[in-house]
C-alpha cells in the first residue's frame, strides 16, 4: 500500500463505500471467497482492494492503482 501511494484511511473508504467487480471477484476462491471492490480515493486514485472474506474476518488481499503502474519491490 505505501509503494502504491494508498492509505489505511482510502482503503477502509472504499471498502466501505466502493461497489463489488464480480468479474475481478472469485467467489470460489479457498480457503475463503474473494471479493474485488473498486472504487475512487479522496486524491483521485482509482483503486481495486481485494477482500478475502472468511466466515470469522475479512482480510485485505491486495490494493490495486488501477491507473499507474508503480515500480514496487516488496522483498
Amino acid at each position: 500500500m505505501d509503494c502504491r501511494q494508498i492509505s489505511e484511511a482510502e482503503v477502509k473508504q472504499i471498502v466501505k463505500e466502493g461497489e463489488i467487480n464480480y468479474n475481478k471477484s472469485d467467489l470460489q476462491d479457498k480457503p475463503c471467497p474473494s471479493y474485488a471492490v473498486e472504487g475512487i480515493t479522496a486524491d483521485g486514485q482509482q483503486v481495486r482492494i481485494v477482500v478475502g472474506d472468511c466466515k470469522t474476518r475479512a482480510s485485505i488481499v491486495t490494493v490495486i492503482d488501477l491507473k499507474e503502474d508503480h515500480a514496487c519491490d516488496c522483498k
